[in-house]
């Protein structure tokens, strides 16, 4: 009914506002007119006195004999505006009756006054009644103009009615205005207050899930240049909180944590609970070490309240995630990136949880062995919580890992007591009882219980710590059982197992383990000098001694130690009595291992592994009626003689491994001194070579000779050092296999081509043979394809007799239509390589088989190795058949991928000049004055145009000032002066020109790694050329960037 009555209301408001709106336009016109009317009738009483004022100076002058004929229309055309209003004049006519018949009056004698005028022209104004005329004219005028002053004051007076009806008009609108304002303020304090409970957890104070999820389900991805960091956390413990302690306390719980959250998260960041136990917090703009920050804030805060608040201290899981490691993630994607997270460091810290309860665990037990107690059962509780958790736990324990202790009294009390101490044993496990009766002074509490019929046990609460106010809070509840002395075997055996288990899973071992390999078990009462029971875990007696028992523990071990070898004796004798095991108990020792050595059934030698468990057990006479203690040993036997084998092995294969290190480390050597050998030979073949051209510049002859000579060391040595770089990158793994289509037929030319001279240097007869060539056309590496076949048909050459024969042979064996397989085969007549070599050392680095053969034929002993290297690479397969003194045969087979393609073929002119670089324009940048003559030299051969620059910067400044698309290649050299090559090249791509980002720059430089060839490609070269190079090469590789 009220909300009926609003809206009418409402609508009644409204429809007063626009009436009063109609109103106002309305009078806001009729304003306009009256106002604009008003101003044309002060003009019309303007020109009503300015036709008078005209009029007398037309009669003063006319008397005067001065004719005014342009007044006389002048002021006719003011009467004529005045009559029907004027545009020129700006005048409006006067809708007033008796103005318009003055007008008209005015204008009718006006006409008369002009005749006389005439007559004044003519016969002298005495001779007129000119005088009396213009009396009666400005009479006129004064009425017409009296008139007009009249009509204005009434336009007046309707335009003052009129404003006092517009603020009324005003006034009501204000009203209805501020009416609506009023109501809109209201309704605006309501949706807040609504919005605020929508967006509110009001257990915590802060934005609530639907708050969260409207954030989280923002569709756009987060912008990089604004970054955010998504955290997460998960409260622990609310459960068990809310279970034990009661949902008021649950909900403190959050709200402690909430308080901590607010007061460590800046204002620009959002903090919210996301329902439940788990919160999020956004941070704005954020990095890796903001987020980082932000959650060591969170933790402090919550490590100082958990502080001041051990009752309820916070735990919790926290995970973060960052934008900008996920691009174009959106906030839902970045929250389950953090929430993985929070899930990781909600594991790690249960496990710390664990490890840090384990380590509490350790402390509590050594506390109460520290008092004297060896509880068979432990519980440790918290009597501010009413909680327990148990701290050991034997195989007869009926209670849960942890719960709530008064529950566990009311158990405690069912299982342990019986009619007639019932209610005592309840009343003192209450905690108000306890509270009174345990202090840190003052003793425990324990009494005797019986259970499972007549056994006998002792119940102790032992105080452990208080408040700040002096109430209990931690106390440790025991369960230590009386057994029988004359108990049977089965009950001490399960007592001895569950003693063993316990102190080795609370000394961090597995008891499981040492159970299932130990080959024997043997259980002993040191107090009474008395083995008691062995048991074999194995169907093997090996330490059966035909003893009878219960027979002495130090009898046992003295008899048993004629097996022990003299070495490991002193070994054995460390735990060989009662005496000594008992000695080590009473120093807090409970578990001890010793090894040593036996000789076994046929004098074979056995290694043994020996712990011994200690305990303490506590013995009920019921005949006597009363308890005595025990100290009792469970003793391990474990075969160890196996991982002493292995040990063994383990230590000859060190000592391999050692030797292989040394061989390799005396390999490498071998190769440095042969290095150092072969670089120095070429080297003072060069120097040598040179002084001779000095002495003979005038023998043209002898100068060729030498320089023939230096260009075969020259050749040799950088044969060397690529090698020895080949084989780095091989091993590496850095050496990088470009595909390219090409033609296998025409490689092998190659090849051909380049070995001409060594066969016919050697006399050497070369044998072709083709066999099935059907696919020319390959797709494959044709760098390394040449490399091998060069290096083996090299080999073939260098290793081969005077005169002898080399045969090569090519035949494609199989295609599937996309792959092709050939086989290439090298056979010669040569001195040969024996067997062991072959299958042993031939494809090892830096080996050969003579050591004579690096003189003679000039090797480093890579070549082979590079071979194998690069054929496993491309997925080859290689054999060798050697005999020494007859030759060998090589047979290698790579797969390659069928072209469909042509290659280009790369032309010469009939010059002998290149066609790709005839006319090109080449800008070569290098320091070096050397260098820059060598390859100003290949290239000016090859017919292409050269520019120079000195440094980075000059090549730079020549590309600037050049015509775009005049230059068509860069050489650059990378280390120069004032900016080095790679620096030239970022700053070349960078220009703002077209040719700038496409022209071919390519580096040339000494530097071999590949490590150098990344550089250059990063700053946007587009190949690496290794100095030296050779003229053909150079040429070779210019020709693929240049079409």
């Amino acid at each position: 009914m009220k909300g009926t009555l609003e809206k009418k209301l409402t609508y009644i408001i409204r429809f007063f506002m626009m009436t009063l709106t109609t109103i106002l336009i309305v009078l806001f016109f009729m304003i306009m007119s009256l106002v604009g009317k008003i101003q044309g009738t002060a003009r019309v009483v303007n020109y009503a006195g300015l036709v008078r004022g005209k009029t007398q100076r037309i009669i003063k002058l006319e008397d005067a004999g001065q004719p005014q004929d342009g007044m006389i229309n002048d002021v006719s055309s003011f009467i004529e505006g005045l009559r029907f209003g004027s545009d020129d004049l700006n005048l409006v006519r006067l809708d007033d009756d008796a103005f318009q018949t003055k007008m008209e009056e005015l204008d009718t004698y006006f006409a008369d006054l002009k005749n006389e005028i005439m007559l004044v022209r003519e016969n002298g104004y005495e001779n007129t009644q000119i005088i009396e005329k213009s009396e009666i004219f400005f009479g006129i005028c004064d009425e017409a103009t009296g008139l007009a002053e009249a009509y204005s004051q009434k336009k007046a007076t309707a335009l003052s009615r009129l404003e006092k009806v517009v603020v009324a008009d005003i006034i009501g609108l204000i009203l209805i205005i501020g009416a609506e304002l009023v109501k809109a303020l209201r309704y605006a304090a309501i949706n807040r207050a609504l919005q605020k409970k929508v967006y509110l957890d009001e257990a915590t104070g802060l934005p609530n899930k639907n708050k969260c999820e409207e954030i989280l389900n923002a569709p756009d991805p987060i912008p990089a240049d604004n970054p955010v960091a998504m955290c997460v956390f998960d409260l622990n413990n609310l459960r068990m909180i809310n279970n034990n302690l009661g949902h008021d306390k649950g909900d403190e719980y959050i709200r402690s944590f909430a308080i901590q959250l607010q007061e460590a998260v800046t204002e620009n960041c959002f903090a919210g609970r996301d329902g439940g136990d788990e919160f999020i917090a956004v941070l704005y703009g954020a990095d890796h070490q903001s987020a980082k920050t932000c959650l060591k804030s969170i933790r402090e805060h919550a490590d100082a309240y958990s502080e001041a608040n051990p009752e309820m201290p916070i735990s919790y899981a926290a995970g973060y995630a960052l934008s900008s490691d996920f691009e174009g993630c959106t906030m839902r994607e970045l929250f389950r990136y953090a929430d993985k997270n929070m899930y990781i460091d909600k594991n790690r810290a249960k496990m710390e949880e664990a490890s840090q309860r384990q380590k509490i665990n350790r402390q509590i037990l050594e506390m109460v062995g520290e008092k004297g107690y060896d509880f068979s059962d432990c519980l440790y509780c918290d009597a501010m919580l009413d909680q327990y958790r148990i701290l050991r736990a034997s195989s007869n324990m009926f209670l849960a890992e942890d719960g709530s202790y008064s529950g566990a009294v009311e158990q405690i009390v069912h299982e342990l007591s019986i009619d007639k101490n019932r209610a005592a044993m309840r009343r003192k496990l209450q905690l108000e009882y306890l509270g009174m009766h345990l202090k840190e002074d003052d003793g425990n509490v324990e009494f005797v219980y019986r259970f499972q019929g007549n056994h006998h046990g002792r119940l102790t609460a032992i105080f452990f710590d208080a408040t700040e106010t002096g109430e209990l809070h931690h106390f440790v509840i025991g369960f230590e059982p009386f057994y029988e002395i004359n108990a049977n075997e089965k009950i001490q055996l399960s007592r001895f197992y569950d003693q063993m288990k316990q102190s080795i899973l609370e000394n961090g071992n597995y008891v499981d383990a040492l159970l299932d390999t130990a080959m024997a078990v043997y259980t002993v009462n040191l107090t009474h000098d008395k083995m008691e029971k062995i048991f074999y875990q194995t169907n093997t007696k090996r330490f059966d001694i035909e003893l009878k028992l219960p027979s002495s523990y130090d009898e046992y071990c003295a008899k048993r130690s004629q097996y022990v070898t003299d070495r490991t004796l002193e070994n054995y004798r460390i735990i060989d009595t009662s005496d000594k095991l008992l000695r080590r108990f009473m120093t807090g020792t409970k578990q001890l291992t010793v090894e040593y050595q036996e000789r076994g059934k046929g004098d074979q030698l056995i290694w043994l592994q020996k712990t011994v468990l200690l305990s303490r057990d506590t013995l009920y006479d019921s005949e006597a009626k009363r308890e005595h203690s025990v100290v009792r040993g469970i003793i391990l036997y474990k075969d160890t003689s196996v991982f002493h084998e292995q040990e063994q092995k383990e230590r000859e294969r060190l000592e391999e491994v050692i030797q292989t290190a040394d061989l390799e480390n005396k390999t490498k050597t071998e190769f440095m001194n042969r290095m150092s050998h072969d670089i120095r030979t070429p080297i003072n073949g060069i120097m040598g070579m040179l002084e001779i051209i000095r002495k003979n510049r005038q023998d043209e002859a002898k100068i060729d000779e030498c320089l023939d000579k230096i260009q075969y060391s020259t050749s040799h040595l950088l044969a060397l050092v690529n090698d020895v770089l080949d084989m780095n990158k091989l091993e590496s793994g850095k050496e990088i296999f470009k595909e390219e289509s090409f033609d296998i037929e025409q490689l092998m030319k190659g090849v051909r081509s380049l070995v001409d001279a060594q066969i016919a240097e050697l006399g050497i007869t070369h044998q072709i043979h083709r066999e099935n060539i059907v696919h020319n056309y390959v797709i494959g590496s044709p760098l390394h394809v040449r490399q091998i076949m060069l290096n083996l048909f090299s080999n073939a050459i260098k290793y081969n007799k005077p005169g002898g024969t080399v045969d090569t042979y090519a035949e494609e064996i199989s295609c599937d239509g996309t792959t092709v397989v050939y086989e290439f085969k090298i056979v010669d007549t040569g001195i040969g390589m024996s067997r062991e070599f072959v299958e042993e050392q031939l494809f090892e680095p830096f080996t050969q088989e003579k050591s004579g053969a690096r003189t003679r034929y000039k090797g480093t002993g890579l070549g082979m190795s590079i071979v194998k290297a690069l054929i496993d690479r491309m997925n080859g397969s290689i054999q060798v058949e050697s005999e020494l003194g007859k030759g060998t045969t090589f047979i290698f087979r790579l797969p390659f991928k069928i072209s469909e393609n042509r290659p280009e073929s790369q032309g010469m002119s009939a010059d002998g000049k290149n066609v790709i670089l005839e006319g090109r324009h080449v800008l070569l940048v290098e320091d070096n004055e050397i260098n820059m003559e060598i390859a100003e030299f290949y290239l000016n051969e090859a017919g292409a145009v050269i520019e120079k620059a000195w440094n980075g910067k000059e090549a730079v400044e020549i590309f600037e000032k050049s015509e775009p698309g005049s230059i068509d290649l860069i050489l650059m050299d990378l280390m120069m002066p004032v900016m080095d090559g790679v620096a030239a090249t970022r700053k070349i791509r960078s220009l703002e020109r077209e040719d700038a980002k496409k022209i071919p720059v390519l580096a040339m430089t000494a530097q071999a790694a590949s490590g150098s060839a990344g550089k250059c490609r990063e700053a946007g070269m587009n190949g690496h050329i290794v100095k030296p190079v050779e003229s053909a090469k150079l040429l070779e590789i210019l020709q693929n960037y240049l079409h």
